[in-house]
């Protein structure tokens, strides 16, 4: 959904925009948005181009919002931006508002599902919005960087682990040791094989040659699934480890390997999204490596439930 400057709802359109910032903690997200962006832009109607030609895109673009939602039943996952330039007019009221609806219609009467978006701490309009419409703060979350190369660090070489690039090929084993790394945290549903492999070969950046998988005795133990970037950012997209394999350093091995690997790809800094409350001890991991916060995410809830 998009609210242009004369407020009407417009058809979804397909080129990104200069000047749109787009900032998140999760390499996913950020490419599911830019690709809604990329949509919008192409198919932009042509009378708010001829009435005010010398407008670019981003900034006659006032308002959007997205909502995902792999299984309606377990949770729907809202993101929304309104422009600086449109704040104050009722835009992120109406966003929201269209959001929520369009997240009830698909959940049939008598079901509940927690409705969740994300936005920065410093957001106070938005923090004020979704207060008043009901939210609760539930969780936070990190954005976390570092400079590149990492040569203040020592690399770990865990006795009895092997460590190699991936390829195209262990997408498969990939993904089912993300599934059972992350089965008990915050935000997890499971996401079948095809869904995960078409959304990860869709983003920005994938390389499964930047992967780093640990084996232990021929069994994939964890994995770091790291992404390119062109500014020279480089991610950590998703580091996970089996927990029968945790507490023998293999998480800080993967990411010591993940910086090297985003370093000799030319990368000068690197960066990750981590849930504050990480219960695997990941914040702890993260700033032992010499990351940094530099951006907090405060995430909010609300139930909605079926007609």
């Amino acid at each position: 959904m998009v609210l242009a400057d004369g407020l009407a709802v417009v058809p979804p359109a397909t080129s990104i925009a200069e000047g749109m910032e787009i900032d998140t903690s999760s390499p996913d997200l950020e490419a599911a948005r830019r690709g809604i962006l990329e949509m919008l832009a192409a198919r932009y109607p042509a009378e708010a181009v001829s009435s005010d030609p010398d407008k670019p895109f981003h900034q006659a673009l006032a308002a959007y919002g997205i909502v995902l939602a792999f299984d309606p039943t377990v949770q729907f996952v809202a993101v929304g931006r309104v422009h600086p330039a449109h704040v104050a007019r009722g835009l992120g009221s109406a966003i929201l508002a269209e959001q929520e609806r369009r997240a009830v219609d698909r959940l049939e009467a008598g079901i509940s599902s927690p409705f969740r978006t994300s936005i920065p701490s410093t957001d106070e309009p938005a923090i004020r919005l979704l207060t008043v419409c009901g939210y609760r703060h539930v969780r936070s979350s990190w954005l976390m960087q570092r400079p590149l190369p990492a040569d203040d660090l020592d690399r770990r070489n865990p006795e009895g682990v092997h460590f190699r690039s991936g390829t195209t090929a262990d997408e498969p084993l990939v993904h089912s040791v993300l599934e059972g790394a992350f089965r008990q945290h915050f935000g997890y549903e499971p996401v079948p094989f095809d869904d995960w492999r078409r959304g990860i070969h869709g983003a920005p950046g994938y390389d499964p040659a930047l992967s780093v998988l640990a084996f232990v005795d021929q069994e994939l133990a964890g994995v770091s699934v790291n992404f390119a970037a062109d500014d020279g950012a480089g991610w950590v997209g998703d580091l996970g480890v089996l927990p029968r394999f945790r507490r023998r350093s293999i998480a800080a091995a993967l990411l010591d390997r993940s910086f090297a690997a985003l370093a000799a790809s030319g990368h000068h800094e690197v960066r990750l999204g981590v849930d504050t409350e990480n219960e695997s001890g990941a914040t702890h991991l993260y700033e032992a490596a010499g990351m940094r916060v530099r951006r907090t995410f405060d995430t909010y809830e609300k139930a909605l439930s079926g007609a």
